[in-house]
C-alpha cells in the first residue's frame, strides 16, 4: 500500500515509489527525528532505574520480601495505559497539577526562574566563542562532538594489516556519497538518486568485508555525520581524512597501544568539550517567561514540552523491563557469586563484573523493546500534547506523524511509506543490537 495513493474506500492509485520521494523531502518528518534521538538518548539513561531496581530486589535475602514486592511490581499492570496517561496530564496542569505545586513548596520554582535569565545569559557569552571559531573551524558544535567519535571509534581499530587501505577507502567513498546525493537531489532527478542509493549499498557491503564483526558502527557514524554536517556536508570527508591521517601518524611510532588509548581520549575530550558546550550554549538561548508566575504550562509551551516528555514516566521503573532483569538475574547461579566473594568483589562491583554482563540478553531484549516504543509511539504524544504535537509541532514524532498523515490527513498511502521508512530504521538497530549486545560467552 505504500506504493499507492490510497485513501480507502474509493481512492486506490498506483504512484510508485512517489511517497518514499515525498518522505524523503518532507521536513516534517525529519524533523521528528531529532526529538527521537533526544527522547533515545534518555530513554537510555532510563533504562538503569529498572537494572538497579531488579538487582536490589534479586539481592534481598528475604524470599518472602521478594516476592511481596515483584507482587506490588505486577499490581500497576492491571491499570490502564490510558489512565497513567491522563493521570500524567493532570500532573502537568499549570493551576492545579502536583508538579507544580511541588516546585512551589521546595524553592524549586525560584530556582528554575533564576535559570531562566542565567542560562541565556550565559549562551550569549559563548556566542563569541561559536560565531569566531567554532563555527569556521568546525562547522557547529555539534561537529566537534561528532570528530569526537569519529576519533574514538578509529582508536579502536587495533587491525593493521592489508585490511586497513581498502576500508579507509570505502569509508572516504561512503561519506562523498551524501555530497553527490545532495546535488543529485537538488536536480530533482530520481533515477540518479536511485542509483546512488544502489553504490551506498554497495559500497557497505564492500565495508563489510574489509572490516568484518567491526563494519556496522561505520554506516551509523558517517549517517551522523551527514545529519550535523548537512549545510556543509564537504567537511565529512575532511573529518574523516584527517582523523586517519592522525591515525596513520600515531600508528608510525613506537608504543602504539600507548598512543591509541591517547587518541581514545583525546576523542572523548572533544565528545565532553562539545556536549559541555551544548548544553550551556545552545539549548536555553532564551528566556522562556514561564517561572516567574510560579504555574508554567509544561505542556502548553513550546520550550518546556521536551523537558515534560522526558521527566514522563518518573522514577522509570517499568514493570515489564524489572521482570525481564529480574529473570536473567535469577538464572546466575550461586557459585559465581561465591567465587567473586573470595575474589573480595565488593557490592558495587558485582554490578559491573558479574550482574549487568550476564544480563545483557534481557538489556538487548529491552533495549529492542524501548527501540520499537521509542521510534513507532504515539499514544503519549497524542493524548498529552494533540495530534499536531503540540505548540509548533516540538512534540511531533515519527509515529504520531505517521498517524495523523493516516486518520487525519487521509493520506492512507503516505502513512503506510512513513511506516516503511520506520521499519527499515527498527530492523536495522535490531541488528546491531543482536550482534553487540550479548553475554560474552
Amino acid at each position: 500500500m505504500s506504493l499507492y495513493r490510497w485513501n480507502p474506500p474509493s481512492v486506490l492509485e498506483f504512484i510508485g515509489l512517489q511517497n518514499f520521494v515525498d518522505a524523503f523531502s518532507d521536513q516534517l518528518f525529519w524533523q521528528s527525528f531529532q526529538l527521537i534521538f533526544i527522547l533515545f538518548v534518555a530513554n537510555l539513561v532510563k533504562l538503569w532505574p529498572g537494572i538497579i531496581a531488579a538487582i536490589a530486589l534479586h539481592r534481598l535475602r528475604s524470599n518472602r520480601c521478594r516476592y511481596i514486592y515483584q507482587v506490588c511490581f505486577v499490581v500497576p499492570m492491571i491499570v490502564p495505559g490510558m489512565v497513567w496517561l491522563l493521570i500524567w496530564k493532570s500532573f502537568y496542569e499549570p493551576d492545579t497539577g502536583l508538579f507544580n505545586n511541588f516546585l512551589n513548596f521546595t524553592g524549586l520554582m525560584g530556582m528554575l526562574d533564576w535559570m531562566d535569565q542565567a542560562m541565556p545569559a550565559l549562551a550569549n557569552g559563548l556566542s563569541p566563542l561559536f560565531n569566531g571559531f567554532i563555527d569556521p573551524v568546525f562547522g557547529g558544535v555539534g561537529a566537534v562532538v561528532y570528530l569526537g567519535f569519529l576519533l574514538g571509534a578509529i582508536s579502536a581499530w587495533k587491525d593493521h594489516g592489508s585490511n586497513r587501505r581498502p576500508a579507509f577507502i570505502l569509508i572516504l567513498a561512503l561519506s562523498i556519497v551524501p555530497l553527490l546525493g545532495v546535488y543529485t537531489a537538488l536536480g530533482s532527478n530520481l533515477i540518479g538518486g536511485c542509483i546512488l542509493a544502489a553504490i551506498a549499498v554497495a559500497l557497505m557491503i564492500g565495508l563489510a568485508r574489509a572490516l568484518g564483526d567491526r563494519w556496522i558502527a561505520w554506516p551509523f557514524l558517517l549517517l551522523a555525520g551527514t545529519v550535523v554536517l548537512w549545510g556543509e556536508l564537504w567537511r565529512l570527508p575532511l573529518f574523516i581524512v584527517l582523523a586517519f591521517a592522525v591515525y596513520a601518524y600515531l600508528y608510525d611510532k613506537e608504543n602504539w597501544i600507548l598512543k591509541s588509548s591517547r587518541l581514545f581520549y583525546v576523542g572523548l575530550g572533544f565528545i565532553a568539550v562539545g556536549s559541555t558546550l551544548v548544553l550551556f550554549g545552545t539549548i536555553w538561548v532564551e528566556p522562556t517567561l514561564q517561572f516567574a508566575s510560579g504555574t508554567p504550562a509544561w505542556l502548553g509551551s513550546q520550550d518546556l514540552a521536551i523537558p515534560a516528555l522526558i521527566l514522563w514516566g518518573f522514577p522509570w521503573v517499568g514493570t515489564v523491563s524489572v521482570l525481564i532483569y529480574l529473570s536473567g538475574l535469577q538464572n546466575i547461579s550461586d557459585d559465581v557469586y561465591e567465587a567473586a566473594e573470595l575474589d573480595g568483589v565488593s557490592p558495587l562491583g558485582m554490578i559491573w563484573h558479574i550482574e549487568l554482563p550476564l544480563i545483557m540478553t534481557q538489556v538487548r531484549i529491552n533495549l529492542i523493546f524501548m527501540t520499537i516504543g521509542t521510534l513507532t509511539g504515539y499514544e503519549m504524544f497524542l493524548i498529552l500534547l494533540g495530534p499536531d504535537g503540540g505548540p509548533g509541532n516540538v512534540g511531533m514524532v515519527p509515529g504520531l506523524y505517521m498517524f495523523s498523515s493516516a486518520f487525519s490527513d487521509g493520506k492512507f498511502g503516505y502513512a503506510c511509506a512513513l511506516g516503511m521508512v520506520l521499519f527499515i530504521v527498527i530492523l536495522t538497530l535490531t541488528i546491531v543490537y543482536q550482534k553487540y549486545v550479548k553475554v560474552d560467552k
